[in-house]
């Protein structure tokens, strides 16, 4: 498929997903994203992959990760052994266990739509700024999609955007060059991996 038909059709897609936002939403790039990944994994129920994300404002599994796990998380990545540098030195867990509680489904789990909704953090290599935002700005954008939802054709928009998506034969590309086409087209700012030392 040429790059110009995935412009139009990103633009196109985005297009038709602002009637469901107010102008100024956090949510509908992330949405857009995490839909067209989630479809090219056949995720059968889009609205409740969507619906758990709340689940991470209150992630009893990340909160029972045990420190050995937490630190290894912080130590093997360079860009966060760097930004936490001083809470692993000196062995802070209570730092760095808030601090991953928000960084570890961004970074760790790279979920679609917390990637998308954190992309610019992401692309400065802001950890600190997503470890304390996380449950407001998740919070903001799960709201802005409650409030869509209030026209019940939104779930159908994107399951029909999704088949689309399928249809024009992007299947084929890996999980990570899909990642990389659709962020750079949809504007999303990726941080590169650094090598580990």
């Amino acid at each position: 498929m040429e790059e110009k038909k995935l412009q139009t059709f990103l633009k196109q897609s985005a297009e038709i997903l602002k009637d469901f936002f107010p102008p100024d939403t956090s949510a509908l790039i992330p949405l857009l994203y995490s839909t067209l990944i989630w479809t090219t994994k056949r995720k059968e129920n889009l609205e409740e992959e969507v619906s758990g994300l709340r689940l991470w404002l209150e992630p009893e599994i990340v909160d029972n990760k045990p420190d050995e796990f937490i630190l290894d998380f912080f130590e093997k990545r360079s860009d966060l052994r760097e930004a936490f540098e001083n809470e692993i030195k000196s062995s802070d867990m209570k730092s760095l266990r808030l601090a991953f509680r928000g960084l570890y489904p961004v970074v760790g789990l790279e979920e679609p739509f917390l990637q998308s909704l954190f992309s610019e953090e992401l692309a400065r290599g802001d950890y600190r700024l997503i470890a304390d935002q996380f449950d407001w700005k998740l919070n903001q954008a799960l709201d802005e999609i409650k409030a869509a939802e209030k026209k019940p054709e939104l779930w159908a928009v994107l399951k029909k955007i999704g088949e689309s998506f399928l249809s024009l034969s992007w299947a084929w590309l890996s999980d990570d060059e899909l990642r990389d086409w659709l962020k750079l087209f949809l504007g999303i700012n990726r941080q590169g991996e650094e090598e580990e030392e």
